[in-house]
């Protein structure tokens, strides 16, 4: 027991050290969490850059390339900001969706290549058959129908199948697939216009 008039006990002082060095600990952690993740954001950085360099993700993942542009675009703001928290999951965001772009691109590329020759080989069988569907129409009386126009839309198409598979030998897969998309929907709206016209035709005999 303190006898009256004596020194406090040696605890006191010690006790008094505590906050300064709490306080001094907390702003050294401060310190430390208001650092950029370079790392992460230069890693972020690289990976979109080399997704977007690969001509491949440009066409057969456009839109996975989109997003992580734009999560690579929010990092940036947040950064300006100095939400490095945020920053840091954003960067990950971004670096994991060029990744995936990329892995997207691969399958993307495959599948368009199966469907570009299936629409390919489809549509030179097609072409045959609108002749022949063209040339019953001559036969019928009073169809209205433009038949030059018919048949320059036809050399059109059959030049743009040629084109079509000179693209898919070049590996232009989706250039491929767009023409002779492009055929389809020409033959059947020729095909249409043709069926409509002889129709007609038939109902005024």
């Amino acid at each position: 027991m303190p006898i009256a008039g004596s020194d406090p006990p040696e605890e006191v002082p010690r006790m008094k050290l505590v906050k300064p060095v709490f306080a001094a600990l907390l702003i050294l952690g401060l310190f430390a969490c208001a650092k950029p993740p370079q790392a992460e954001i230069d890693a972020a950085k690289a990976a979109v850059a080399k997704a977007a360099a690969n001509s491949d993700v440009v066409t057969y993942a456009s839109e996975a390339l989109a997003r992580a542009q734009d999560a690579l675009s929010r990092m940036q703001t947040e950064l300006t900001a100095k939400h490095y928290d945020k920053v840091k999951t954003l960067a990950l965001e971004a670096s994991a969706a060029a990744e995936k772009a990329i892995t997207e691109a691969l399958a993307n590329k495959e599948k368009v290549k199966a469907d570009a020759a299936a629409l390919i080989a489809a549509m030179k069988k097609a072409l045959p058959e609108a002749e022949k569907t063209i040339a019953a129409a001559k036969r019928i009386p009073r169809t209205g129908l433009d038949f030059a126009a018919l048949a320059r839309s036809l050399a059109g198409a059959k030049t743009s199948i040629t084109q079509a598979d000179a693209d898919y030998a070049n590996g232009n897969f989706m250039a491929a697939w767009n023409k002779a998309s492009a055929v389809q929907t020409a033959l059947a709206d020729g095909e249409k216009t043709v069926a409509d016209a002889v129709q007609a035709a038939t109902k005024r005999k």
